[in-house]
């Protein structure tokens, strides 16, 4: 049976846009040289990408089972790798609870941060897409992609915008994460060689 619900939104595009908007939203950041601008822009992409994932959580079909919001098409065809996204009764809560937490996160550093604002906001989008991407995704490639995506924008956030000991923060931050990531590429590759495919499910 089909288990594929589409929000009318997009063209039933609705995940991809609201992944995707705070990092285009993110590059256009880059041209804006004025930090009051920076920061009202930063607050009105957040804003927008909540207002997106409302209809997602309010028509998510909590009766069904498997994935909703369906989006596969072939990547990679030679490694079997989709650009395939979905979200299940779990990962739409974290789907919205990011998209709340980031503007949140603009207005509470709207007086906090008080140097390189249009960096911080930047770096603040890039992680808020990223981790909406590593919620949303199905293929483990896809998945570590955006993890990775996640950390780096972390990591400058850490050492720019610290406290004290942001230097020894970031380095320990660093340090333990590529232990991590590269633990979760040995699981993806083995995965990969022994489920025929990198796909976190199969319908």
């Amino acid at each position: 049976m089909e288990d594929i619900f589409a929000v009318p939104l997009f063209g039933g595009h609705i995940l991809s846009v609201i992944t995707f908007l705070p990092i285009i939203g993110a590059f256009v950041l880059l041209f804006l040289k004025n930090e009051r601008a920076a920061r009202w822009f930063a607050l009105s992409v957040t804003v927008i990408d909540f207002i997106l994932v409302i209809p997602v959580v309010c028509t998510f079909d909590v009766t069904a089972h498997g994935m909703q919001f369906v989006e596969r098409y072939s990547w990679i065809p030679s490694f079997n790798i989709q650009y395939y996204l979905g979200v299940d009764g779990i990962s739409v809560l974290f789907v919205f609870l990011t998209a709340l937490v980031g503007w949140v996160c603009v207005l509470a550093s709207w007086t906090a941060i008080e140097k390189k604002v249009r960096e911080f906001m930047v770096s603040l989008l890039v992680i808020q897409g990223a981790m909406l991407g590593v919620f949303v995704d199905l293929d483990f490639f896809l998945f570590y992609m955006f993890w990775e995506a996640m950390l780096i924008p972390m990591y400058l956030i850490i050492g720019v915008w610290g406290g004290p000991r942001r230097i020894y923060s970031a380095l320990k931050f660093f340090l333990y994460t590529l232990a991590g990531s590269v633990l979760l590429l040995v699981g993806i590759i083995a995965v990969y060689f022994k489920g025929g495919g990198p796909s976190i499910y199969r319908p």
